[in-house]
């Protein structure tokens, strides 16, 4: 793909997107990982056919990304939680609303990449299906993060029934910037970048969680990358976004 928008996740020692042009989506070098892992991971779903990860932020909001969007009608939408499977099993809800952050732009590649889904009715919480927190700052450089989604596995390749996930490192802004220097792909301080050596998410991970392992807070959001695994992905900061995510919650339930 063209961005890394779905990044693609490879989880060693656990049991261990959007279609738009760009740079790149993906989950790849991964490992299957049962929903009970990570309970806050949804599939978005475009009528019946999966197109991005969510998260669960309550019972009836799901953070995504803005890019998972493009193209879509709301009146399609749904997201299927509880499941290991993103085409069978769990809870389905219908979404109501889709709210872009204001300041999201694409080209030539995405900015403010954040979004947030109001459903129809209240998802049933459960061992399967649980909220996350929001990260109150930025993880430092070093920091060990889950990524989880249904994207691709290797490119080409298509989109993998069943969950994976990957553990990744956050890295320092400046070292993530000089890998995109050079493609004109700009890093923003609303972006955070992490690496596992090849493993990533990669196209149908976008949107999905990034979660601190530590203390189990939800960092970041897939958004882009170049390449699946050959550069590192790129998140939106959720710390960053932290006050509009709460405000544009509270404003529209």
């Amino acid at each position: 793909m063209c961005l890394k928008l779905i990044l693609s996740l490879s989880i060693a020692g656990l049991v261990s997107a959007s279609q738009i042009p760009g740079p790149e989506e993906r989950i790849v070098r991964g490992y299957y990982i049962p929903i009970e892992y990570v309970p806050w991971q949804v599939s978005m779903l475009n009528a019946t056919l999966h197109r991005c990860g969510g998260v669960i932020y309550s019972d009836r909001t799901i953070l995504t990304a803005a890019h998972c969007l493009h193209n879509v009608a709301v009146k399609d939408l749904s997201v299927r939680a509880g499941s290991s499977y993103w085409s069978k099993g769990g809870q389905v809800q219908r979404v109501l609303k889709a709210i872009k952050h204001p300041k999201y732009r694409h080209f030539p590649n995405p900015v403010y990449d954040v979004a947030v889904l109001i459903l129809e009715d209240p998802l049933k919480l459960g061992s399967a299906v649980d909220e996350i927190s929001l990260a109150e700052n930025t993880p430092d450089a070093g920091t060990i993060t889950l990524a989880s989604g249904w994207g691709l596995t290797r490119v080409p390749g298509f989109h993998w029934p069943i969950l994976h996930g990957v553990h990744v490192t956050i890295l320092n802004r400046t070292e993530c910037e000089n890998y995109y220097k050079d493609i004109n792909y700009k890093v923003t301080n609303d972006m955070i970048c992490a690496d596992a050596h090849q493993g990533d998410t990669c196209k149908g991970d976008s949107g999905g969680p990034l979660v601190d392992t530590k203390n189990r807070k939800l960092v970041g959001i897939v958004s882009w990358g170049a390449g699946c695994g050959t550069n590192p992905g790129v998140y939106a900061d959720v710390a960053f976004f932290r006050n509009w995510l709460k405000y544009t919650v509270q404003e529209n339930i």
